[in-house]
């Protein structure tokens, strides 16, 4: 009994997953499209991220910058102590130096960290926008493909019916063409008609006259020539 309600559960999960599997084939195209838009979603999100990096580093070089100017009017007072003999003054100063030496050292070892922060992220943004224009490429592929598939298969169903259309056309045409001739033997039949009763030789006969006539004298001409 217990096989049988765990054959019966795989069973079911079975049919769940494919039907799961069916609606993800169905609408693949759109969660392709959906899976880039969240993609780049992400990219601008990170672009602010970046942004952030970048101000907070220039913001810190600023402060490393007027640090070592601060450092360096230190040295200077303590060499002006020392020039003065004055070793308290120079050693009260040296103090001061070892203190704004450290937080320079913290500064600077902040703004390197950001700086090697920004060059990470920046190298996996580009990375990132380069596969993206190239599944954006893919997308639009697909969806043209998938535009000229619904055609053809629009074609195909509807084949029979537009075979019956082209029979129809064909024997229209063939109507119209047959209309046509019987129109022109009748122009022709007239023709002969008027011309016996003007006592003149019927179309054909009159144009059979003129090409014998015109055959007549090319021989003679040809005699001539030989």
């Amino acid at each position: 009994m217990f096989n049988l309600i765990s054959k019966l559960s795989t069973a079911m999960r079975g049919g769940a997953r494919e039907v799961l599997e069916t609606a993800v084939d169905a609408n693949a195209i759109r969660i392709f499209a959906q899976e880039i838009h969240e993609c780049e979603t992400n990219v601008q999100q990170a672009k602010k991220h970046l942004a952030g990096v970048i101000a907070e580093k220039l913001k810190l070089g600023r402060q490393v910058e007027e640090q070592q100017e601060k450092l360096q009017r230190c040295q200077q007072a303590i060499r002006e102590k020392l020039a003065e003999e004055d070793e308290a003054g120079a050693l009260q100063l040296a103090e001061e130096f070892t203190q704004q030496e450290e937080f320079y050292n913290t500064l600077k070892q902040q703004h390197d960290q950001l700086a090697k922060h920004e060059e990470r992220l920046l190298k996996s943004m580009t990375a990132t926008a380069q596969k993206l224009q190239q599944y954006r490429a893919e997308l639009r592929m697909a969806q043209a493909t998938q535009h000229a598939q619904q055609a053809t298969g629009k074609l195909s169903n509807h084949v029979n019916d537009y075979s019956a259309s082209f029979s129809q056309m064909q024997d229209s045409l063939q109507r119209i063409r047959q209309k046509q001739g019987d129109f022109d033997d009748h122009m022709q039949a007239m023709d002969e008609i008027d011309a016996q009763l003007n006592g003149e030789p019927p179309p054909k006969q009159e144009r059979r006259r003129k090409a014998e006539a015109v055959l007549a004298e090319l021989k003679c001409r040809n005699s001539g020539l030989a």
